[in-house]
């Protein structure tokens, strides 16, 4: 990030969540989020094969939304995505994944959905998404989301630099956001934005209570 007189500054010209990042690091909503075995652990997918895979790790509390993990690859198969969260032992919930998650690969004939399910995942598929009605869902969601300073750095670094491109000749920014290497993380977040409310019941759990010792 950018700080400039104790304020973060948007790392990019364009960036579309500029304000909501700022407030999370003023607000000290970046910092350790541990893992709380009595909450289910849900993931968000945002497909990709050439392009970034990225998924976050998310648990939904009584009033906030934990982001304890993150992670970004390409070029893996599905199974191995999962092998690498089987691996973290956390006690699992749904796996969101966006509407294409529904189409067959020509190679293999199955979906991701059907993989997935094969691989004994519990997975939803949501439904084909508005990107400008996703990103306002997805500020709306920002107050309520705290971020694992450590474990989520790179989908943080994703969101910071999530941009509408300038039409120089018009002096104004083109409406569709740029697809690029940050648009993955982004597009994650904007489908966790849609899906966390359709992840059931919650237990009947107090806030965490997450010490301001050393927020300036």
């Amino acid at each position: 990030k950018t700080v400039w007189e104790g304020e973060c500054r948007p790392a990019v010209e364009g960036a579309i969540y500029a304000g909501e990042i700022d407030a999370l690091y003023r607000d000290g909503r970046v910092r350790d989020v541990p893992y709380d075995p009595l909450l289910k652990v849900h993931t968000v997918w945002d497909l990709g094969w050439n392009d970034q895979m990225s998924i976050i790790l998310v648990q939904r509390g009584v009033s906030e939304v934990r982001i304890i993990g993150y992670i970004e690859d390409s070029h893996r198969t599905l199974d191995s995505y999962v092998m690498e969260l089987r691996d973290l032992r956390y006690n699992w919930g749904q796996d969101f994944i966006p509407h294409d998650g529904r189409s067959r690969d020509f190679k293999t004939g199955k979906s991701t959905e059907e993989i997935l399910k094969t691989l004994k995942r519990d997975v939803r598929v949501l439904g084909r998404d508005d990107v400008e009605e996703g990103i306002k869902q997805a500020r709306m969601l920002f107050p309520r989301c705290y971020f694992d300073e450590e474990k989520t750095g790179r989908g943080l670094e994703c969101l910071q630099n999530y941009r509408r491109e300038l039409n120089e000749k018009l002096g104004e920014f083109r409406p569709t956001p740029v697809h690029d290497w940050a648009s993955h993380g982004a597009d994650a977040f904007r489908y966790l934005a849609v899906g966390i409310d359709k992840t059931g019941a919650l237990p009947k759990l107090k806030p965490l209570s997450y010490s301001t010792k050393g927020i300036v």
